[in-house]
């Protein structure tokens, strides 16, 4: 998005909006906890480095085995959150109902979509991460590498 709003991620690095260096992991879980949980301390550090780069883990005894997706130079990966301010169809006076309220099946107009974007906070960026699965080599990590070498042959062609 162009103009005034437009900000960069180097900008939102520079300006401490993000904290620095982290390790982004995709994992293959749902969950309804919303706290906290020092992830270096219960996950990353009984991660296993293997042959050929493989990472081994496991959570709540179930053994996960993952990759590291290390991005080309001009890329990075960022972590989003949406503060709490009500969306612009709510701001008449009718309470939020929190984050599942935001999500309509109907299209959104443009001053929604940039008023939702004006609310995002970038939390962390990262030049890699880490995708798993359960039992098995994860594919999604080769499709993702695909996509970001066609991404970056078609919008880098001179």
């Amino acid at each position: 998005m162009e103009g005034q709003n437009s900000v960069s991620l180097p900008d939102l690095v520079s300006e401490g909006q993000c904290n620095a260096p982290v390790v982004i992991h995709s994992l293959p879980v749902k969950t309804n906890f919303r706290g906290t949980t020092d992830v270096t301390v219960n996950f990353t550090q009984h991660t296993v480095r293997g042959e050929g780069g493989e990472l081994r883990n496991a959570l709540r005894g179930r053994t996960l085995i993952g990759r590291e997706v290390i991005l080309p130079s001009s890329y990075v990966i960022a972590c989003a959150s949406f503060t709490n301010k009500p969306p612009i169809a709510e701001a008449g006076g009718r309470k939020s109902g929190g984050a599942a309220a935001c999500f309509d099946t109907t299209q959104p107009s443009s001053a929604q979509v940039e008023a939702a974007a004006g609310d995002m906070r970038i939390t962390a960026v990262a030049e890699s991460f880490c995708i798993w699965e359960h039992d098995k080599k994860p594919e999604r990590s080769e499709m993702v590498t695909q996509w970001l070498r066609l991404s970056n042959d078609l919008h880098c062609y001179e």
